[in-house]
């Protein structure tokens, strides 16, 4: 048992030294066995790389091991814990030929042991262990045993034994017959064993059950636990509990010993009752049992040779804490105390008779080999005589406090049970009523003379009474308090739930002799309840895709459960707004829901259509004779058919007050509803109406995520998950598929020139024409700007998709009448085949992409099929300036965002749109490389434009999502505002989405500053009276003077990272810093530092009354979609 001998086996091994040879074994065929430690030699193998080849031509270093004790012959051989291979030689002589021997290694969790022996085919091996299946042992047998076939004269026989824990090799040489013997007796002991640890689980089980004490249970882990560690160390679990599962055999047993030391220690603390009686103790068995339960936990991961130590130190410390808390126990008069010391003081025994017999003190025999299952089943049982002679003690002192208990409390019962609102009443065993409080001769309506001596059958109807009375017996038959929830009569006919708690009557002797029963009204409670959870089923059909018929009859339903006799409808409007639609009446007849489905809505028709046309209630009291349904004789008929008398109605109304439909409630007989009816038809009303505008709004998030909202065609989204689909079903069936890329040329003028309004109407009529050539069938989407993309799907003849293209490029190629104006585009058009082309949705675009802009480059107004030597001509472009022109048509160009920190509350409060190129072959472009080029040729407005409107869309979504960033800043070069005047645009974009002046930052140098030039400073000017602040970039490395950031208001400087770098090292940066802080500070301006990377730059800005930073220390620069993410996570930078 290597994790309760820890000490033990760690001695042994220090043992081992190099010592003589030792002699062979000679065999005596009248010798029932053989013990081998004396005769084997030993060869460690610390590198494990030895081969059984290595091993036999290193005779010469093999050495007997020295064994500890004096009685050599009872040795096991004890390595320690040891990674190394061991390597074990035995000689054996013998006179017989032929004959079969058991070679037994009585240790089962070692993790490997490999017998090798040699004849003339060479060397054979046998194999066992813990790691390997059960199944392929040479012997089936708990034990790893080895069939031996001895030869005439010496035969040697190595063994290699590896194992990550402690290495105990326990070696015996049988007879067959001898260890048949053997074997018996120890499957006999072993059954003994382990028969009586269930017997005392089931035992002890069944007394938690009838007791609910804890220590009872917590008595039945520690032994189960303990049950499973020992079979595992004696090898009868792999044996037939998981002889398949070798994962669970290399950790059952640590962490059965873990849990059997996890329970053990809390089973002390229960039984002990430590926290009261020795807390020290308490706090360190506490610790115990969370580092026991921890380290079986591990187990289950870590290498066993870790958790094999850990449990052995616990091992070694817990026994002694257990033993010291037992003594001072003992001293202090613990009942039971003497039991459990005496069951722990039988397992030390039993374990230092283990010990010593493997140290070679005391002889092999059955009762030391089995010393560890006599100990432990010994402190199993007084473990159990202790339980129960504590147990008995805590009920008499119990009982005694229980009758005192209830002496005082019945003093003062008639005092509380007139004050309390809750009902109150008490009976005697056989039912009759003893007294009860004024709430509950408020329920009977009878005063409490009229009660006292009558029973439930006396009061209530028998059905009632009978169930009263069943619950009354099963809490006296239990002798425990019981509680339930009853609906009961009230004396004006309602119903109400009673939340109700019984508990026995004692005398002064403690005997039960009655029921004490105290109820609360809790109907309304129990309405909120059902009202909630059908909301949150309502929900929940809603995510899950459910028809609104049937969400409507879950509402219905709860309405007719909680009003028996009622039948209800809910009726929709339809999108006419003139109509009521059947949304669900399932108690209703079928005819008659017939009749009302499409019914007109108007004042005075039926209670429905008056309600939903007035937008108001309306009560029926006997729709019979109502003027709102004479006119309609054959719903009347319908309606006395199916025994249908009065109708409340109530419009279902949208959170703008617009009607939505209308509920109604049917009842049998006249009459008008209560406050209750009333606030249940609302309640049924409000569900309603959350279902129909959820299901609205989802439809309508729906159809703006996957259409475009000019064109309204597929968007880039549901053109991806169409492509998909259609790509599928071509394999599935074998076909082919093209899709057609198509760009309208010279688009871009006409938006220029004749502006967006006639833009998105051209858009529009060209969407048309495209959709007009294709059939039904295909997929036309509309990808964004003026790019279209077309699925044809099903594509038999490839040839197909030309003549498409050609329809598609005549069609757009005509004149397009736009109000009074005559538009003329075409269109370039890129055609690439699945599978033919590419396997996958970014191939297939990449390919149409490419093969479209060489329809562009052959003039424009045609088509072009893609080929391989496109991808080679695009993998090998040489010249940046020609990959720039098309970066942005082709979606290099990506917008990522740095955040901007507010330092004084760590928030993320604005964040700058930087622009990347990521080029297909360089990877990511630096802008400083790309940015003067797009300058040079003329591509800064195009790509300044979209950056903005990038920036700006993405600010819209996160101010609309409520996030901290509440400014973007955008970057606006000194060329931009030579080349372009993008003002009127992006203003005008900006009103078009709906996005304030006040999100956007503009970030310009301060040499633009300097620039006399009207027009420069009428374009800034512009973007300032339109709320757009501006901050000045890189402040401190340029020439601007103080009396242009008063002239242009600048709201922002912010200081270049040059100056911010050397901040904790050069005096002068830090200097500049404060200055330039203090100077806009005193100006009206914020300051925010770029490039802070250490948490010394930050601390410096902050003692400087720096507003804000950006920089490394809080991110790098990233994807729009990550910053978002990091905006939703809502994190502080405060540390």
């Amino acid at each position: 048992m290597r994790f309760l001998l820890p000490l033990l086996l760690t001695a042994s091994a220090l043992l081992f030294f190099p010592a003589a040879q030792a002699v062979p074994l000679a065999i005596d065929p009248s010798a029932a066995s053989y013990t081998l430690a004396p005769y084997v030699e030993v060869l460690e193998d610390a590198g494990n790389r030895l081969t059984i080849e290595d091993v036999a031509a290193r005779d010469a270093e093999f050495h007997a091991a020295a064994l500890p004790g004096p009685d050599k012959a009872n040795n096991a051989l004890n390595f320690g814990y040891s990674s190394s291979n061991w390597w074990l030689r035995l000689n054996v002589n013998s006179a017989v030929a032929n004959e079969r021997m058991l070679l037994e290694v009585g240790y089962p969790s070692l993790d490997r042991v490999e017998l090798y022996s040699r004849d003339a085919k060479g060397w054979q091996k046998l194999e066992a262990g813990d790691l390997l299946p059960f199944a392929a042992r040479p012997v089936i047998h708990r034990n790893l045993v080895f069939p031996v076939q001895l030869a005439a004269g010496q035969q040697t026989f190595y063994l290699r034994v590896k194992s990550d824990g402690s290495v105990t090799v326990p070696l015996q040489l049988w007879q067959p017959e001898a260890f048949e013997r053997h074997n018996q007796q120890s499957y006999v002991v072993l059954a003994l064993y382990f028969g009586m640890l269930m017997a005392l689980m089931a035992y002890n089980l069944l007394l938690y059950f009838s007791l609910r004490e804890r220590a009872y249970l917590v008595y039945v882990l520690f032994v189960a636990s303990l049950a499973v560690g020992l079979l595992s160390l004696s090898g009868l679990g792999s044996q037939f509990l998981w002889p398949d599962w070798t994962a669970w055999g290399n950790v059952a047993l640590p962490f059965g010993f873990c849990m059997a030391g996890l329970f053990g220690t809390l089973f002390t603390r229960v039984f002990l009752d430590t926290k009261n009686t020795v807390p020290r103790h308490d706090q360190i068995l506490k610790v115990l049992g969370w580092l026991f339960m921890l380290t079986g936990l591990a187990a289950l991961t870590l290498p066993y040779y870790y958790s094999a130590m850990a449990v052995s130190l616990l091992g070694a410390i817990t026994p002694i804490v257990v033993i010291s808390s037992g003594v001072i126990g003992l001293r202090q008069g613990h009942p039971g105390a003497r039991w459990f010391l005496l069951a722990w003081t039988l397992l030390m025994i039993g374990v230092a008779v283990q010990g010593s017999r493997n140290m070679g003190w005391l002889p092999t025999n059955l009762i030391t080999l089995h010393s560890i299952q006599i100990g432990s089943a010994l402190e199993m049982l007084l473990l159990s005589f202790a339980l129960a002679d504590r147990i008995n003690a805590m009920r008499r002192e119990r009982d005694i406090a229980q009758a005192q208990l209830i002496d005082s409390m019945g003093q003062r019962l008639s005092v509380m049970m007139s004050v309390i609102p809750d009902i109150v009443f008490y009976k005697d065993k056989n039912g009759v009523f003893l007294g009860c409080n004024k709430a509950f001769e408020a329920l009977l309506g009878r005063s409490e003379q009229e009660i006292v001596g009558k029973t439930d059958f006396d009061l209530v109807p028998e059905d009632k009474a009978r169930f009263f009375r069943e619950q009354d017996e099963l809490m006296l038959a239990s002798g425990k308090p019981r509680r339930n929830e009853e609906w009961a009569p009230t004396a004006d006919g309602r119903r109400i739930l009673l939340e109700m708690v019984k508990t026995p009557l004692y005398d002064a002797h403690g005997e039960a002799v009655g029921v004490i029963g105290v109820g609360r009204d809790i109907t309304e409670r129990q309405h909120g309840i059902e009202l909630e959870r059908l909301r949150n089923r309502i929900f929940e059909l809603l995510a899950n895709g459910a028809a609104m018929s049937d969400i409507f009859t879950q509402i219905v339903g709860y309405v007719e459960q909680s009003r028996s006799g009622m039948q209800c409808s809910i009726l929709r409007l339809d999108e006419t707004g003139k109509r009521l639609l059947l949304g669900a009446a399932p108690s209703l007849p079928e005819a008659y829901n017939q009749v009302v489905d499409g019914l007109l809505i108007g004042d005075a028709v039926g209670s429905c259509g008056t309600a939903a046309f007035r937008n108001k209630r309306v009560i029926v009291e006997d729709i019979h004779r109502h003027p709102y349904w004479l006119p309609y004789p054959g719903i009347l008929d319908l309606a006395r058919d199916a025994g249908l008398v009065s109708c409340w109605s109530e419009p279902i109304r949208s959170s703008k007050g617009e009607v939505l439909g209308t509920f109604a409630i049917y009842c049998p007989k006249t009459g008008a509803p209560d406050e209750a009816d009333i606030e249940l038809i609302q309640q049924a009303a409000n569900l309603a109406s959350i279902a129909i505008e959820r299901k609205r709004a989802e439809d309508l998030i729906w159809h703006q995520a996957n259409y475009d909202h000019v064109t309204r065609l597929p968007n880039r989204r549901l053109f991806r998950d169409r492509l998909e689909q259609e790509m599928h079903k071509t394999q599935r069936n074998g076909q082919s598929l093209a899709l057609l890329f198509i760009d309208l040329d010279r688009f871009k003028e006409v938006n220029d020139t004749l502006g967006h309004d006639v833009g998105d109407l051209l858009l529009i009529d060209a969407a048309r024409r495209i959709s007009s050539c294709v059939r039904d069938s295909d997929t036309v989407a509309r990808l964004g700007g003026d790019e279209f993309t077309v699925i044809l799907p099903q594509l038999n003849d490839p040839a197909r998709s030309e003549q498409v293209a050609e329809h598609l490029v005549g069609a757009l190629a005509r004149p397009f009448q736009i109000g009074d104006e005559v538009v003329y585009i075409s269109a370039s058009i890129g055609i690439t085949l699945y599978p033919n082309d590419a396997g996958e949705i970014e191939g297939l675009l990449k390919n149409a992409d490419q093969a479209m802009y060489v329809a562009k480059s052959n003039g424009r107004n045609c088509f072009s099929y893609f080929t391989s030597r496109m991808q080679e001509h695009a993998q090998h472009r040489q010249h940046l300036i020609r990959d720039l022109r098309n970066a942005l048509p082709s979606g290099q160009l990506e917008l990522f965002f740095q955040p901007i920190i507010d330092l004084s509350s760590g928030s993320i409060i604005k964040a700058e749109a930087l622009i990347r190129w990521r080029h297909p072959e360089q990877g990511m472009v630096s802008p400083m490389d790309f940015i003067p080029l797009a300058e040079e040729v003329g591509l800064i407005g195009e790509i300044g434009d979209w950056v903005f409107r990038e920036a700006a869309n993405w600010m819209l979504r996160w101010r609309k999502r409520g996030y901290s960033c509440t400014q973007v800043s955008v970057n606006k070069s000194p060329g931009q505002f030579v080349i372009d005047d993008c003002s009127k645009s992006w203003l005008a974009y900006m009103n078009e989405i709906g996005l304030p002046g006040e999100c956007l930052v503009i970030e310009i140098t301060e040499g633009l500053l300097l620039d006399e030039r009207a027009d420069i400073t009428g374009k800034l000017l512009k973007f300032r009276d339109a709320g757009i602040q501006v901050a000045i970039d890189d402040f401190g490395t340029g020439y601007s003077s103080l009396a242009y950031l008063k002239k242009f208001d600048i709201d922002y400087l912010k200081i270049d990272r040059s100056f911010v770098r050397d901040l904790a090292t050069d005096p002068n940066d830090l200097a500049l810093s404060e200055a330039i802080i203090v100077m806009a500070h005193k100006l009206g301006l914020k300051v925010i530092a770029e490039g802070v990377e250490t948490v010394e730059q930050r601390d410096m800005l902050i003692a400087a009354g720096c507003d804000s930073a950006q920089g490394y220390l809080y991110a790098k620069p990233m994807p729009a979609e990550e910053f978002e993410a990091l905006l939703a996570s809502g994190k502080r930078f405060t540390s």
